[in-house]
């Protein structure tokens, strides 16, 4: 490596470290509590919709699938009855029964009314469950105006019990990629914005053992930068955020250890797993999209365990993370099964489907805004979404465990949705 390679290095862990530095003194959800907030005085409200009405007056503003639904990720058909008003709640409910081809039932609607650039905001509840997309999106449900593209964009695809994903879809172009597959463009992103991108974990006993591992349930992929194992030399974590000091060992690191996984992400560029353990933050392991992963470490002979640190997600220059872990296990091999030493699960601090959140887009021709509870967290260019759209949510169930498993504890579950809004900017504001 050349003087100016190493330099570059130098610089780039430099950032990374101070980036990485900030989240470590706060966590993700008091970061985001200092970002922008949406000034309403800016915005004049034209159309909303409370749900304050009897069920059969959702007709007059909303239109349902009633059908089943065409999608290879989609398990179910989506229904009028499955879309409910009730108590001043818009209830997108699901059943277990087979209609229309498919084994489940959930609902779904439409505005009957069309919409351009403004500010749009929903306050509702996830489906308390996974293998759930509860989803507040713009589509183009009737004609579109000549020469304009399909765009699909999505201000939320979420996923039970802290996840957001936001998306644009340009369906109008399309490439041919060398293995013949159809592709367009598109923009998806995993937020998950009340989850740490730090994890620091004390042992109340020590463990003697040769195996070791994490393994998590997260929806989509794990993205682990840096993992530290400490025996019990070690009195105080060492600092997350630099590189470590050749005294402090890091069992992970170790010239007898093994690391195996259940798989990586093949789309991922520069994924190993020995990356978490190469002293860099400017590298990482990435899992594979869905099902359970796991990411295990062996030695030749048992070593003793105190203290387990890791670093997750992927960094952004804003020093936000996103792809953060959403829950894990730390298990020992023992007696021939794997018994768990310590467990996470981010639904316990922040849950999607207990709490109410509100979920907003500014969309204008320059770019598109996303905010969660009235807080800018992702900006991104608009090229592609310029015409009149309709206003959809929907519920939906999701195969081949692309956000959890299918069980029977689906059945009954529902979106709950308090109110959906849409603005216009005031004449003589800006952005």
């Amino acid at each position: 490596m050349n003087k100016i390679n190493i330099h570059l290095v130098i610089m780039l862990f430099s950032v990374l470290s101070s980036l990485y530095a900030q989240n470590s003194e706060k966590n993700q959800k008091s970061i985001l509590e200092n970002y922008e907030q949406v000034d309403l005085s800016n915005w004049k409200l034209i159309w909303q919709d409370e749900f304050d009405y009897s069920d059969k007056e959702l007709d007059k503003k909303w239109i349902s699938q009633n059908g089943p639904t065409e999608h290879v990720l989609v398990a179910c058909s989506r229904w009028r009855e499955n879309a409910v008003v009730q108590n001043g709640i818009l209830e997108l409910g699901i059943k277990k029964e087979t209609r229309g081809g498919q084994d489940w039932t959930a609902g779904n609607v439409w505005t009957k009314k069309t919409f351009g650039y403004g500010y749009f905001e929903a306050r509702y509840k996830y489906a308390v469950a996974p293998a759930t997309n509860n989803s507040f999106w713009l589509w183009p449900k009737f004609k579109l105006a000549k020469g304009e593209k399909a765009c699909e964009v999505d201000i939320n695809e979420g996923h039970f019990p802290s996840i957001i994903n936001t998306n644009v879809h340009n369906w109008t172009d399309f490439d041919t990629a060398p293995s013949g597959r159809k592709t367009h463009s598109s923009n998806q992103l995993h937020h998950t914005l009340t989850a740490e991108p730090l994890h620091e974990i004390e042992l109340k006993e020590v463990v003697k053992t040769k195996k070791i591992r994490l393994i998590s349930s997260t929806p989509k992929s794990i993205q682990i930068s840096e993992l530290r194992i400490f025996g019990t030399s070690i009195k105080n974590f060492p600092n997350s955020n630099k590189p470590l000091p050749e005294h402090i060992k890091n069992l992970v690191a170790s010239n007898d250890v093994t690391i195996t996984t259940n798989g990586n992400n093949s789309n991922a560029l520069k994924s190993e797993p020995g990356f978490v353990a190469d002293n860099r933050l400017d590298t990482r392991w990435v899992s594979r999209n869905s099902g359970d992963k796991w990411i295990e470490f062996e030695w030749d002979a048992d070593k003793e365990i105190k203290s387990i640190q890791f670093i997750n997600g992927w960094l952004q220059n804003d020093g936000m993370s996103r792809n953060l872990i959403t829950d894990y296990k730390i298990q020992v091999f023992e007696n021939n099964i794997w018994k768990t030493i310590h467990e996470y699960n981010l639904s316990e601090t922040s849950n999607f489907g207990e709490e109410y959140h509100t979920y907003g887009l500014e969309w204008d021709e320059d770019y598109f805004k996303f905010y969660f509870d009235g807080k800018l967290y992702y900006t991104m260019r608009n090229a592609v979404c310029f015409s009149e759209t309709n206003i959809l949510f929907s519920l939906a169930i999701l195969k081949n465990n692309y956000s959890g498993p299918i069980t029977d504890d689906l059945d009954g579950k529902s979106m709950k949705i308090d109110y959906v809004r849409y603005y216009n900017r005031k004449s003589g504001t800006t952005n």
